[in-house]
């Protein structure tokens, strides 16, 4: 076989190779595409997640409106206690559910809490439902503002982006990382949202772009390569990252964390030294 043989043959092999990735791209977009509109229940990834990744669905606050999370269910797994880092805010909801259950709203009934008759007409009183949607979002808000100082050096910030439940430019969100903890998606007081987010994350499951594993969804190297075609270019709106600060008072998103970066204030400083040492 003569050089030219050889050189033309490599040539044919690499373009039916490119030819056979753009294929492979164009399906599985394909597919994407395909599951966008369908109805996925995302409630045995969520049961799934709090299992694995001993979380919490709810944002306990240690007040009289924790009861506002049997407006989501009659019952509640004592593991729902058990799970609260905190050890402050733990202590406050024991007492608050012991002094409910004294007042008949809630009783243990094995190892769940249930609330009562009494209880549901209690929490779904105007000002009880307003008062818990306060407190529910204050406590998300306190949330959001300990990822931007948790293993945070002093040299940098923490960058985040948020989801909104589109289901094309949150999967955008694997521009700027690799993995999400869904329990940020999970805690958030608008369950509407937070299902809403969890279905596409089990869509994007199902064709292959994510792994869910111990309560974090990692992109695959097809999700990766699914970001840079061009079908998903054109069917998206990137997301834009920010800082925990900026991105979090951004109200009807899901924060989630990205990166650490070296701060601007800490850059500028760095850039100062430069220029006086050159």
């Amino acid at each position: 076989m003569s050089t030219l043989d050889e050189i033309s043959g490599e040539i044919k092999q690499k373009t039916q190779g490119a030819i056979q990735t753009i294929q492979q791209l164009k399906q599985l977009f394909d597919y994407f595409e395909k599951l966008a509109n369908k109805d996925c229940s995302a409630d045995n990834l969520i049961s799934q997640a709090l299992e694995n990744g001993n979380l919490s669905s709810f944002n306990f606050t240690g007040q009289t409106t924790d009861l506002s999370y049997f407006a989501q269910s009659d019952t509640m797994p004592l593991s729902a206690i058990r799970n609260i880092g905190d050890e402050n805010i733990k202590g406050a909801v024991k007492q608050t559910f012991d002094k409910a259950a004294q007042q008949g709203l809630i009783k243990l009934d094995g190892d769940n809490i249930k609330i009562t008759a009494k209880g549901k007409d209690y929490i779904s009183q105007p000002d009880f439902i307003k008062a818990a949607q306060t407190d529910q979002t204050v406590a998300y808000q306190k949330a959001v503002a300990k990822m931007a100082s948790d293993n945070v050096a002093a040299n940098e910030v923490q960058m985040c982006v948020g989801l909104r439940g589109n289901y094309y430019n949150d999967f955008t969100v694997f521009n700027h990382t690799d993995k999400i903890d869904l329990s940020t998606v999970i805690n958030h007081p608008n369950k509407e949202l937070s299902k809403k987010i969890l279905s596409n994350v089990k869509k994007w499951q199902q064709c292959g772009a994510v792994t869910v594993k111990d309560g974090v969804a990692t992109v695959t190297n097809a999700g990766k390569e699914m970001l840079k075609s061009a079908g998903f270019k054109a069917a998206s709106v990137p997301l834009t990252e920010g800082t925990v600060a900026a991105v979090g008072n951004v109200p009807g998103a899901v924060i989630v964390v990205t990166k650490k970066v070296v701060s601007a204030a800490v850059k500028a400083v760095q850039s100062a030294n430069q220029s006086m040492t050159r």
